[in-house]
């Protein structure tokens, strides 16, 4: 698993796919100075990373709820209710150099989305994201 630093303060534009509204109010909080575009729609998401060119993209694995650890729920498909079509995707946008997070909780789909579109792309759970934002200090 990859960590890295992200200093906020060399952050303008952010993209953001995410469902879960506690964890947008973090982002909203976290980059409350930049333009971001945040969706939980996958084919949204697509035609935006292909239109506009971010400095930064979040990209979560279970949407809709969907909470599947293991892809063994019957009615389980990867390319319905998941980040994934989005990090395969990514590599045919104007975004396939942006760095990219991929924020799941899921160990199984973050792994699938980071091999769809391993370029630049960093796996960081949520719960350890607030480790990974710093400020420039003012002096």
């Amino acid at each position: 698993m990859n960590f890295i630093k992200i200093n906020t303060d060399l952050v303008k534009t952010v993209f953001i796919l995410e469902d879960n509204e506690e964890r947008i109010e973090f982002f909203n909080e976290v980059f409350k100075d930049c333009s971001k575009f945040i969706t939980k729609n996958i084919n949204v998401a697509i035609k935006e990373l292909s239109r506009m060119k971010y400095d930064l993209i979040f990209l979560d694995h279970d949407l809709e709820e969907l909470s599947v650890l293991d892809g063994s729920r019957p009615d389980y498909d990867e390319n319905i209710a998941t980040g994934y079509p989005v990090a395969k995707e990514l590599r045919n946008t104007v975004n396939c150099e942006t760095p990219c997070i991929i924020h799941s909780m899921n160990p199984t789909g973050a792994s699938l989305m980071y091999n769809a579109h391993p370029f630049n792309t960093y796996a960081i759970p949520y719960h350890l994201l607030k480790e990974s934002f710093i400020k420039e200090e003012k002096v």
